[in-house]
Order: C-alpha cells, then sequence, then structure tokens
C-alpha cells in the first residue's frame, strides 16, 4: 500500500496525541456518559464548579496553571461513590498538561492534593485507584510507541489503533473505558474509515465523496458539531495551498468533495458564484466611480452626488451599506 500522503492533519490528531508529557487533544473532550445497568439516573452530587487557581493560595502550582480554572468536575453519587465521567480524565490532564515545566511525579503528586482536597472515602480511594491505573495507562503508552512507530500507511493506524485500544481495556473496566475513551475512539475510528475510503482505487472521486459524506452522517451529533469547523479550517488551508501551486478548478473541487462532501460542495460553489458576482459588481462600480472622480471641471459635490446616484442605481440598501464600509476603509488606508 502506498504512503496516505493525502493524511488530513486534523484528523490525525487523535490517533496521534499519546504522549506522556501532554493531554490528548481529541474529542474526549466531550460529553461521554458510560451505559447504565438501570434506566433510573443515580442521584449524583457534583463536589466543585471550575475556580479560579489563585497564586496566594496556590503557591505549589506551576505558573501556566495558576489564575486559571480547573478542568474537571468531580462527583459522588448519593452513597459517597465516585461517579464515572469524562470531567476525571480532564481533570488529570489538566494537571498532566504541566508536564515539562514540571516532573511528572509532581503533577502526579498535584492531582492527589486536590483529590484529597475535595473527596471523603469511599470516593478519594477510587479516584487515586483511577489515577493510578492512568498513570500506568501513560506510562505504557510510551513503550506502545517504541512498538508502532509514528506511520503513515492504513494497515499501521490500524494496528497501532488496536493496540491502545486493547491497553485501555486491559487497565479499565466497561464504564470507565466508556467515560474516558468512547467519543476519541469513535473519532479515530471515523478517520480509518475515511482513509480507507480515500484510498480505495474501485471508486471513483464522486463515489468516495458519497461514503465519506455518509460516514460522517453517521457520527453522533456532538462529534459532527465538532467535525465541522474543524474541516472546513483544513479545507481553508488546503485550498490555499493548491492555490499557491497553481490548482485547476477541478483540483480544488475534489479537496471539497472529500473533506466536506457533495451537498456542502456545491453550497460552496454557490457561494463562489455569489462572491465572483458581487466581484465583477463592485469592480465595474469603482471604475464609474473613478471616472466621474477624474472628470475635470466637476465641482467636488457634484462628483459626490453622481457617485451617490451611481451607488443607488447598482446597489440595494443592504449592499449600498456594505460598499460605503469599503469605501471608507480604501480611503483610510490611502491616508
Amino acid at each position: 500500500m502506498k504512503p496516505l500522503i493525502y493524511l488530513p492533519l486534523l484528523l490525525g490528531l487523535g490517533l496521534l496525541g499519546w504522549h506522556l508529557s501532554t493531554p490528548t487533544p481529541s474529542p474526549s473532550s466531550l460529553s461521554s456518559k458510560p451505559p447504565q445497568a438501570s434506566s433510573e439516573q443515580p442521584a449524583t452530587t457534583p463536589l466543585n464548579q471550575p475556580r479560579p487557581v489563585t497564586r496566594s493560595t496556590d503557591q505549589n502550582l506551576p505558573a501556566s496553571l495558576r489564575d486559571t480554572e480547573i478542568d474537571g468536575q468531580l462527583e459522588v453519587d448519593a452513597q459517597g461513590n465516585l461517579v464515572i465521567t469524562d470531567q476525571l480524565r480532564h481533570l488529570f490532564d489538566y494537571f498532566f498538561s504541566t508536564v515539562g515545566e514540571q516532573s511528572f511525579e509532581q503533577a502526579s503528586s498535584g492531582i492527589r492534593d486536590y483529590l484529597a482536597s475535595q473527596l471523603h472515602e469511599p470516593a478519594l480511594g477510587q479516584a487515586l485507584d483511577l489515577l493510578d491505573r492512568y498513570i500506568d495507562y501513560k506510562t505504557e503508552l510510551v513503550e506502545l510507541e517504541r512498538r508502532f512507530p509514528m506511520v503513515t500507511e492504513l494497515d499501521g493506524l490500524r494496528a497501532r489503533e488496536d493496540a491502545v485500544q486493547r491497553l485501555r481495556a486491559s487497565l479499565f473496566n466497561v464504564q470507565e473505558h466508556a467515560a474516558f475513551f468512547a467519543s476519541e475512539e469513535v473519532y479515530n475510528q471515523f478517520t480509518l474509515e475515511r482513509l480507507a475510503i480515500l484510498h480505495d482505487p474501485s471508486l471513483d472521486p464522486q463515489d468516495k465523496a458519497e461514503r465519506i459524506e455518509r460516514l460522517r452522517e453517521g457520527l453522533p451529533d456532538e462529534l459532527q458539531q465538532l467535525l465541522v469547523p474543524q474541516l472546513h479550517l483544513t479545507l481553508r488551508q488546503q485550498t490555499q495551498q493548491l492555490l499557491e501551486q497553481g490548482a485547476e478548478p477541478e483540483q480544488l473541487r475534489q479537496l471539497r468533495l472529500n473533506l466536506v462532501g457533495p451537498q456542502a460542495t456545491e453550497r460552496l460553489e454557490a457561494l463562489d458564484r455569489q462572491r465572483s458576482e458581487w466581484d465583477q459588481r463592485l469592480s465595474g462600480f469603482n471604475r464609474e466611480r473613478q471616472a466621474i472622480i477624474s472628470q475635470p471641471g466637476l465641482a467636488d459635490s457634484d462628483k459626490q452626488a453622481a457617485i451617490e446616484a451611481l451607488l443607488h442605481e447598482q446597489f440595494s440598501e443592504h449592499e449600498r451599506l456594505r460598499v460605503s464600509s469599503l469605501l471608507e476603509l480604501d480611503s483610510r488606508a490611502e491616508r
């Protein structure tokens, strides 16, 4: 299999972000409620709302965490047991994000101190046990990365993802696994399936675009909401690169199809036509405006009146406000 040279940087983040020293930049930050054995939800009590970490009361914290809000809320149920949610992983990674500024051991100690200040037994013991296993997970990821060095081939990416999921399953129970990693794993699976479609030689470009769109529409709503702006950001960046390389319109269209699908591509192409039409109208107005300004012997008041008449003739009321704003900007730039 050829290297996946078109691997979008954005969609690889979920597969590339496994580092001991930094939190994983993935959709795990989305709410991910673990499955419940009963339809009834246990009563829970949030122990803390996000609060500022002040210099005066947290002198031992590294500078990057001072005057920030703690990311991650602790909850216990009516029996005092820890409620397992994705917020716990946010909390752990909030402190681990300082590794480099301080040692991993110091960051771990900071989490333990914080948990001890917020929780009582049995929740405290449960949280510390989960933290120990999360530390084991972070540590074993380093060894896993040695066995699965970064690759750009689909089979290698799949093997790496499978190894990470097996590691998680060996350290966390089903509820913990779902709370900490479910959204991330759905996101990574989407990435791998998308890459498989893109590099399937039996599919033509239109088939690939339609399959990717169906794949994206099958994601949970919260992941779709996350992906759309990120995909558009990637689209803008890669479009700019293609334009700088002198790409043909069909290359730009194919990029759009691959990233955002046929329907969004049609909407973007309609916007392109609208922008092109607007640019042509604006250019025509500016030519006529300059011709008026350049007329010798015409008083400034008459020139201004002629330009206003031209503006009302060629643009609607809403458009005239836009044109006037552009003219004001041009005037300021010329001063």
